[in-house]
């Protein structure tokens, strides 16, 4: 079972992973009163569907007035969306999400994953954000960073660390922020019973924070007897 964005972002929230705020709206309206109660002057009005690319595929657009917000949800909702990895039949997009614009200054590939032949959670990241991780694998392995937590010990500072360096990451303040980001993510994955957790992009902002922008879950169905809530988001 996989959630939508805005339901993975919700747990975010929850175990305090920083992410940008949103709202989600399925009419027009819905949208310009979402942007209207965060406020600021500019957002971006993002497709709820389950499947990456959707960006390139024109689902997800930024809008510097609440009237441009009303005519890209107009747009958007309704649509047919068709990216790498819906198929050529894609999928009609019924929900939108308004959030905050951030400040990027560089993009992030992060995700916990289930690695079977290990046996054990594998988290994975790279400095190729907003790219396809696949295409990443395929054309530059190296700049994959993989770093193996048991869960007999969990996530400890040498994870971490490892996550930080791996992704070039050399400022003190800065390595201290993304290991806190992947530690909480690592505990939200295990508490949750999550298959795959996936953050494309993770970003910098100018103030050397982090943010994911974006946010996929999975579930494996075994484990929705035990997470009541989660399956209630089906």
């Amino acid at each position: 079972m996989n959630i939508h964005e805005y339901q993975a972002k919700s747990i975010f929230k929850d175990y305090g992973v920083p992410t940008p705020r949103g709202i989600g709206a399925t009419t027009p309206s819905e949208a310009v009163s979402a942007a209207e109660e965060l406020g600021g002057d500019i957002w971006v009005v993002k497709a709820q569907i389950h499947a990456g690319g959707r960006g390139l595929g024109g689902g997800v657009k930024l809008a510097k007035s609440i009237d441009e917000v009303e005519t890209l949800a107009d747009e958007i909702l309704g649509m047919t969306l068709v990216t790498h990895q819906t198929g050529p039949e894609g999928k009609l997009v019924q929900k939108v999400y308004i959030e905050d614009g951030a400040d990027i200054k560089d993009e992030f590939y992060l995700s916990v994953v289930l690695d079977r032949k290990l046996e054990m959670p594998l988290i994975m990241a790279s400095t190729e954000g907003g790219m396809n991780i696949e295409d990443v694998a395929a054309n530059t392995p190296e700049k994959i960073v993989k770093v193996p937590v048991d869960p007999a010990i969990g996530f400890q500072g040498f994870h971490g660390r490892e996550l930080a360096f791996g992704l070039g990451i050399s400022d003190k303040a800065e390595q201290k922020n993304i290991i806190s980001f992947a530690q909480k993510l690592f505990k939200l994955y295990m508490e949750n019973d999550a298959e795959m957790i996936e953050i494309n992009p993770l970003v910098r902002t100018g103030a050397g924070e982090f943010l994911a922008l974006d946010g996929k879950m999975g579930f494996d169905n075994s484990a929705l007897g035990r997470q009541s809530e989660i399956a209630d988001m089906r």
